[in-house]
Order: C-alpha cells, then structure tokens, then sequence
C-alpha cells in the first residue's frame, strides 16, 4: 500500500478532466526521472558557473605560490574533458538513459509535458498526462492507448518508482514517481493497468 494514495487522493479530480465514459485505471504523480535525456548542453563557460569561474581566475595574480597553487587546482578540475567522459556523465552513469527518440517523437511529447506537478492516467482508451492547476487536473498530453507497445518497470537502487514506456514511432521514455511516492506501488500500478489494456 503507497504512502499516498493517488487514485484515492486525486480521482475525482482526474475523471473531471476526462471524458465522462472513459474508466480510470491508474494514476500516478510523475516525472521523467533522473537521467541522460541526450542533446548537446551548453558550453560551460557560457553557464552562469562558468562565467564565475572564469571571472575569479583572471581575478587570482599568477604569480608567487597562491597563484600557481589556484591555477594547479583549477586544472585539475577542469581536466574532465581530456579524461574523455561522456557530456552526460554523471547522468547517465547513475540513472541510465532516460529517453529517446527525435524531436516531435511521442517520447518527447511526454517528457515536455511531464513537467511541473504531472500525473500519468491510464484509461482503457488513452494514455494522458494532466497537471495541477490550482485544485484541479487538467489535460496537458493524450494519445491512444494503442500508443504505447510496452511498458515495464525499470527500478535503481534507490528509484523504486521507475517505469517505462516504448511507443509505437520507437521512442521511449523512463518516467518516475517522487516525493511521498515511496516504494514502487504506483508504478506497478501503472504498468498492470497498461497490461490488462492490452499492452
């Protein structure tokens, strides 16, 4: 039994922002969980980070001990390129890849509406993402249940709550439930409720 209970918590809510004929099946509070999502992120020194360090590099003398002494630590931990690590390391390493697919995919579709507070319903017919507007749900993402060719949990260590999607273009997405959502109760929730739909 999940700490909270989101089918309880936000049913009502949630067959609100539903056609009236269509059954809810699960529902879970999600996002795209913690991972490598692909494309290229910016440059780091045009990043705010960047820019400080830049700043407080030319700022620091050269010379005498104090100066070398920076300039070494700084070198070192800007070498991360030359260790050939990929661009999205850490990400990947920890939480795995998280979606693919190409701009305009499903997959994407999904992770640009899966922001904020989101909530993942299943009904028999479609897939939906709805967000919270004030004390209501609102839609923000459907397609057909058809949509979807598969679903499967996908836990980490700690990341119980880790599913994922793989569509019918081939894109897929790995989606998570957070906050109160400990343990993996609302995602196995939501990959039954795909599966006895017909997945």
């Amino acid at each position: 039994m999940p700490l909270v209970d989101d089918l309880r918590v936000w049913g009502d809510e949630a067959r609100a922002a539903l056609p009236p004929d269509e059954a809810l099946l699960a529902l879970a509070s999600v996002g795209v969980a913690y991972g490598a999502r692909g494309g290229a992120g910016p440059d780091f020194w045009t990043t705010p980070v960047g820019r400080a360090t830049d700043r407080l590099a030319r700022a620091v003398p050269t010379e005498g001990w104090v100066g070398r002494a920076v300039a070494g630590i700084g070198g070192v931990a800007f070498a991360a390129p030359s260790l050939d690590l990929p661009a999205d390391f850490p990400e990947r390493w920890i939480g795995g890849r998280t979606c693919l697919g190409p701009a305009g995919s499903l997959a994407r579709q999904v992770e640009a509406a899966a922001t904020g507070h989101s909530f993942l319903a299943v009904t028999a017919r479609r897939l939906v993402v709805l967000h919270k507007r004030g004390e209501r749900l609102e839609r923000a993402w459907a397609a057909p249940r058809e949509a979807v060719v598969a679903a499967r949990r996908r836990p980490r260590l700690l990341a119980r709550g880790r599913f994922g999607l793989v569509f019918r273009d081939g894109s897929w997405i790995v989606l998570g439930t957070f906050g109160a959502h400990v343990g993996s109760a609302h995602a196995k929730r939501v990959v039954a409720a795909l599966a006895t739909a017909g997945s």
